[in-house]
């Protein structure tokens, strides 16, 4: 079982989040939260695997996915947002995580797109993608030449 925080402001969404999680059996979600106050926190405490975090709630975002990523347990953080501009998912990516989901679109995959990135696998699930993957390979050139 995959021990997962859920952490939205909506709560509509976040319990449905949560309803999903719960049906497909793979997941004990082991803690909610409504902001990225105290999140950090919550996670080493419950000793979270994984965080499904949205992106535009207070204190979320790319700075939680950076605070959560550096500290233990280091879970895997997957955003889910439905503001996919290139610009947002590509700083999350920045910041460590290892997913994107966009609100609006996780549908019946849900479930198992979050197991997937638990085993390793990115997911930019959002329309732009392509544009995404370009900018951080720019991101990757201006690194190489850096050094």
């Amino acid at each position: 079982m995959i021990r997962v925080v859920v952490a939205d402001d909506d709560e509509t969404m976040r319990r449905a989040m949560v309803d999903v999680l719960l049906a497909h059996g793979g997941f004990t979600v082991v803690g909610e939260a409504s902001s990225g106050v105290g999140l950090p926190e919550l996670v080493t405490e419950v000793r979270a695997q994984l965080v499904v975090l949205d992106v535009r709630m207070a204190s979320g975002g790319s700075a939680a996915a950076r605070v959560l990523r550096a500290r233990p347990p280091h879970p895997v953080v997957v955003a889910v947002s439905a503001s996919n501009d290139v610009s947002t998912v590509a700083t999350l990516f920045r910041a460590g995580a290892t997913g994107f989901l966009a609100k609006g679109h996780l549908g019946t995959t849900f479930a198992d797109d979050l197991v997937r990135c638990t085993q390793g696998q990115v997911m930019i699930a959002v329309p732009q993608g392509l544009q995404v993957l370009r900018a951080l390979g720019r991101d990757e050139r201006l690194d190489e030449h850096a050094g």
